[in-house]
């Protein structure tokens, strides 16, 4: 949807001008080329747009270098005196250019900028600044006031932005296939879960969102248990000649999340890797419907789908099915956000639709009724032109 606006925005308001400017993007170059900084900024998941006193346009906050300035400094500088923002984490995210004559560069030669991005956490409340005023928007404008720059910066930022989800999601995943790959009776799950917490470290992880806990692990009976990350304990129970394990992973890198759990079965002493080749009906059964759980996912959610019908429509699934939801709250997922207390749940009562979110998880923690053993898969979904989709 955010690539349509970008397309239509750029033809709208500057196609006769479109073989006049051309914007390019480098890992980095001479630091006494970086002309300018531009801050692509967010707060509490809403983009921060400001309006210029003497234009009818918007624009992302972003100025020039002064003499002598770090150009990191110019960022903060800049996104301080244009937004009025106090309190914010801002990071580089890459260098681009512009070559072309326009209201900034009379020549037409190729010109450096920094491109950054802010999350802001707190504001003055009054700008000093020729900005009239600052706009928190869900949606990106139409009016920009440099139609041919901007709206391609912010592309670029959230094609990296994807592709840092992507990796960090990617090193849970790759973790979970290692842990597979090193499971054996006679562990114990403190062991299981420093394992798969260095684990993720080695991939790229630099910390662990949930409660600082890399790898809940749970085996045995103790797959039934819902509990808050931050009551939650590892046992010293060892793994048996046949047992079932549920791991779920929170790596962090930066204020980018994954999240990925997955129902791992022991038998004979050697882990199944396929669903079909589980000996014991049980277990067999209990993952295979979460394989069917995930699917009815894909078949039945859109973009305009809410958080509650989800919940609703789910739930009545897993009865349906004979199954229970385990989870202490009854939710099957939530929002991936980058402050734990921003994230929505698919929950009953929240009416955030599906597509509002930039990506959710679905989780769903199911049970036979009167069963000791619990299942658990998780995966992160987004929508594109495509569809629902997973990270």
């Amino acid at each position: 949807m955010l690539w349509r606006t970008f397309l239509k925005s750029l033809w709208q308001n500057g196609k006769e001008k479109s073989d006049m400017l051309e914007v390019k993007f480098y890992d980095t170059v001479d630091d006494s080329l970086l002309k300018f900084a531009v801050i692509i900024s967010q707060s509490n998941g809403k983009w921060v747009i400001c309006k210029h006193k003497e234009r009818d346009t918007y624009e992302a906050p972003g100025g020039h270098r002064e003499a002598g300035e770090d150009i990191l400094e110019t960022a903060k500088r800049e996104l301080q005196e244009e937004t009025g923002a106090i309190q914010f984490d801002i990071k580089p995210i890459c260098v681009y250019s512009v070559t072309g004559k326009n209201s900034v560069n009379e020549t037409g030669e190729e010109t450096f900028g920094l491109l950054c991005f802010a999350e802001i956490r707190e504001f003055l409340g009054q700008l000093d600044s020729e900005m009239e005023k600052v706009v928190l928007m869900d949606e990106l404008p139409q009016n920009w006031t440099y139609p041919l720059i901007q709206p391609k910066l912010i592309e670029k930022y959230m094609q990296i932005e994807k592709q840092s989800y992507s990796q960090i999601q990617l090193a849970a995943k790759q973790t979970i296939e290692y842990i597979k790959n090193t499971i054996e009776p006679g562990m114990n799950l403190l062991e299981i879960r420093k394992l798969c917490e260095e684990k993720l470290l080695e991939l790229g992880a630099d910390s662990f969102w949930y409660w600082d806990v890399g790898a809940f692990v749970f085996a045995g009976d103790e797959t039934c248990v819902s509990v808050s990350g931050k009551q939650y304990v590892t046992s010293d129970r060892v793994i048996g000649n046949n047992d079932i394990i549920t791991i779920d992973l929170s790596p962090q890198a930066g204020n980018i999340w994954g999240d990925y759990a997955r129902t791992i079965i022991v038998e004979n002493g050697n882990v199944v890797e396929e669903i079909g080749l589980i000996e014991n009906p049980e277990w067999k059964s209990g993952l295979q419907m979460e394989e069917k759980l995930h699917i009815e996912l894909l078949r039945f959610a859109t973009k305009e789908t809410t958080c509650e019908e989800l919940y609703y429509h789910m739930n009545k699934y897993i009865v349906e099915n004979g199954f229970l939801n385990l989870d202490f709250m009854g939710n099957l997922g939530h929002s991936i956000v980058k402050t734990k207390g921003d994230r929505v749940y698919i929950e009953k009562g929240n009416v955030t639709k599906l597509g509002d979110v930039k990506y959710f998880t679905f989780e769903p923690h199911i049970s036979f009724p009167d069963s000791k053993y619990g299942y658990k898969k998780e995966n992160i979904y987004y929508f594109d032109e495509n569809g629902l989709m997973e990270l």
